[in-house]
């Protein structure tokens, strides 16, 4: 074939999908093509021009291999990899070839993460502060040393595999015994864990020039693991934090010596300065160096990394256009694997660009630990950040991969109750019947205030009412879904917003990991999530972050805030991350815990909701309404769904139960308009007392919290799922086979006096 690398020998380490482009784009510029790689069936495999069966990790015996292929097959005059850590195989065979690369030395500082971390201390580059150690003792001496809050990881694989974040003793051995199991040299690192934005950084370099090709902002979740669903590039952070970014990156390169090729950077930069996580002698994986740059910018990353591995320097790299491209992992439930559907669907999108599917029928899914665990990824490209965005969140969406629990998904109860009861220190009780009865008056804390009467009497008021069963009736399957304003939900509940880690739960949980633990745990139920805004002024970024990492899948809340454009900043912020339906704490005009924090609150006119509600395109709901005449004002203001609620007994010891103000709110806003229920829910009974009432879904707040401390979104999704089956047996008992069939139906209730 005639083209720019005619009659040239290239070698890529590699043949997985992250290396096909590359492999591509040298055959379509007509070079000969070997791929190493030990699985002979891997995609690169099929389309290069010789297969070398060989570890990508065993340098010495893959640099033999490509010196044989060299002189008897095909001559070699370039050896590279994208997107995977074989650096030192590419550096060990390019030496021993005679071609271009960096010296084994620098490739092995590259991929070493203790060796990088020396150098870069050595050299005064910001790294978290560290230790190496090679025995659980001496992990115990350095836990101690760092002040308790890790990160525990291999010092030489990559993917986060065996990579897991440490705060309390009893969490070390497990995440030491799961590092020593991804490690190849038996040594594994402990670091201080940053909190800050992380950025991924590709860059070519020729002769010591650093040319900066991308920079994205990394989506990492599932903690204590670091497991990476997705990036956005360009980032979308502020000039100023990219700019800080890239300071540590470019002079950690140059520490490194790494003068010729590519290289790849994740940095966190926090308030009081940038770090460095990990500098590889490669270019990115993940998509953005084989997809998502090329996409945003028409620069042809491929032939360039070509190029310089072939001596040819680059072609221009000046971006053609300025998109926005974004990669998005799909991560279902986990369990077996019983039906996948919506590619198509996704495909057919605009600005889809890629769908992957990397399960099929009959696999197993677990709950993720590294950047293995995922099912697929759906990558798009458009003109706008938000255009980009929101393909990504129909893309995602649109794929069904539905998942049967097995044995290995199930939750030991007891175990999740006490650990989430030892977080609380006190701030909760973890009671068995979760009635505000111990709790009252704990405000902050997340009993009622006052006596805590109104927190009691939500939860007494629902229980006076009696469901009556039918039991001669025919046998029948019941469906639970349902949808609330155009959402799909598995069954008519949702969770309530819940911030307030520090001032509510006393520290139990990271504000962040409690709203990604309820919202995805609500997700993989079927759900759509619900994030909050908390007193503190800043507290709502997290909620926004939250819903862009689940796809728009949660609904905010927001406080009635005296200060206009502080409401308006945040409904533009959810609209923006792509939020499903937004919504208002109309009650909370009236609030402790926003006096705590000095943040003034006032009741909302009729023409100030309408004004707000109309500055957004998704359906507003409005919670905190408990009189017929805020019903009928809330739904001339054009809100799209109330939520009768007293906010769980918090505003006022004084106020009417919700389960009580239901019927006559129902009645003020006709059979026909979303009404939810919130207060007391504690069970799948209490949602069929609810709906027979005239509710058309239910909303729980306490229990869902205790389930997401205790354990996570792993806690989340078991507690949705348990209510799911006990909603399912009792409209089986009271003869329904669709919540609907209840909606209203008060003659199976009996009102006790």
């Amino acid at each position: 074939m005639n083209g720019l690398f005619s009659g040239r020998g290239v070698a890529v380490i590699g043949g997985g999908r992250l290396q096909v482009p590359v492999i591509q784009r040298a055959k379509e510029l007509g070079a000969f093509v070997v791929v190493v790689d030990r699985n002979p069936h891997a995609p690169g495999v099929e389309v290069a021009d010789l297969y070398v069966p060989s570890s990508t990790l065993d340098a010495e015996l893959t640099a033999e291999a490509l010196f044989q292929v060299h002189q008897e097959k095909h001559s070699l005059h370039a050896v590279l990899t994208v997107g995977t850590d074989a650096s030192y195989t590419v550096a060990v065979s390019a030496k021993r070839l005679g071609v271009p690369g960096i010296d084994p030395e620098v490739a092995k500082r590259a991929t070493d993460k203790h060796l990088m971390r020396q150098v870069l201390r050595q050299a005064r580059i910001p790294v978290p502060d560290f230790e190496m150690v090679e025995s659980y003792p001496r992990a115990l001496e350095v836990f101690e040393r760092l002040g308790g809050d890790c990160v525990v990881k291999p010092v030489d694989n990559m993917g986060a595999r065996g990579v897991r974040r440490v705060s309390t003793l009893e969490d070390l051995k497990e995440a030491c015994d799961l590092a020593f199991r991804y490690t190849r040299s038996g040594k594994i690192l402990i670091e201080q864990y940053i909190d800050g934005v992380e950025l991924s950084v590709d860059a070519l370099v020729v002769d010591g020039d650093i040319m900066i090709t991308g920079v994205a902002d990394r989506i990492i979740e599932y903690a204590p693991y670091f497991v990476e669903t997705g990036h956005i590039l360009p980032s979308q952070m502020p000039a100023e934090v990219i700019l800080s970014g890239l300071d540590v990156f470019q002079r950690g390169v140059k520490a490194l010596g790494i003068t010729l090729g590519a290289a790849k950077g994740d940095i966190k930069v926090t308030p009081t300065g940038s770090f460095v996580g990990e500098i590889a002698a490669r270019l990115s994986g993940g998509f953005m160096s084989t997809h998502t740059y090329p996409y945003a910018t028409g620069v042809d990353l491929m032939e360039n990394i070509l190029r310089i591995h072939l001596g040819m320097g680059v072609q221009d790299l000046t971006p053609k256009r300025q998109w926005v491209s974004i990669e998005r992992a799909i991560i279902p439930p986990p369990g077996e694997v019983v039906s996948i559907g919506g590619r198509e669907e996704a495909e057919n999108i605009a600005f889809v660009r890629d769908v992957f599917l990397d399960v099929k029928v009959g696999d197993t899914i677990r709950e993720p630990q590294n950047n293995l665990d995922k099912a697929g990824h759906v990558i798009v490209c458009a003109p706008t950040y938000r255009e980009a965005l929101h393909a990504s969140h129909q893309a995602v969406r649109s794929i069904k991969i539905t998942t049967k629990s097995g044995e290995d998904n199930t939750i030991n109860v007891s175990v999740l109750l006490e650990r989430a009861r030892t977080r609380f220190h006190g701030r909760c009780f973890v009671c068995q019947d979760c009635d505000g009865v111990k709790c009252r008056g704990m405000v902050p804390g997340v009993g009622g205030v006052g006596l805590g009467t109104g927190f009691i009497r939500a939860v007494e008021r629902l229980r006076r009412w009696d469901v009556i069963p039918s039991y001669i009736q025919e046998a029948r399957m019941v469906s639970l879904e349902t949808s609330l304003c155009g959402i799909p939900l598995s069954m008519p509940v949702l969770p309530a917003p819940i911030t307030g880690a520090i001032t509510n739960l006393g520290g139990a949980i990271p504000e962040l990991e409690l709203a990604r633990s309820i919202v995805k745990g609500a997700n993989q139920a079927g759900l759509v999530g619900a994030v909050g805004d908390g007193a503190t002024p800043t507290k709502y970024r997290i909620g926004i972050k939250v819903i862009l990492e689940n796809f728009g899948l949660a609904i905010p809340f927001f406080k009635p805030r005296l200060d206009k454009t502080m409401i308006i900043e945040r409904l533009l912020a959810a609209e923006e991350a792509g939020a499903v339906a937004m919504g208002m704490d109309i009650d909370a005009a009236s609030f402790l815990t926003m006096e705590m924090k000095k943040q003034a609150t006032v009741t909302k006119s009729v023409e100030e909701l309408a004004e707000l509600i109309g500055m957004v395109k998704v359906p507003f709901l409005l919670k905190g309404i408990l009189s017929p005449t805020d019903a009928k004002l809330a739904k001339e203001a054009g809100a799209a769904a109330i939520v009768v609620s007293h906010h769980g007994g918090r505003v006022s010891d004084a106020m009417i139960a919700p389960v009580d103000a239901l019927p006559r709110v129902r009645e003020a806003v006709g059979e026909d308009f979303p009404v939810i229920l919130d207060g007391g829910i504690r069970s799948g009974w209490d949602v069929v007392r609810a709906l027979a009432l005239g509710a058309d879904a239910v909303m729980i707040g306490r229990p869902v919290m205790i389930y997401a401390v205790g354990q996570g979104v792993a806690g989340v999704r078991y507690y949705f799922e348990s209510l799911k089956n006990e909603l399912a047996k009792a409209l089986s008992l009271v003869g329904a086979d669709t919540p609907d069939k209840i909606k209203g139906k008060r003659e199976i209730l009996y009102e006790r006096s």
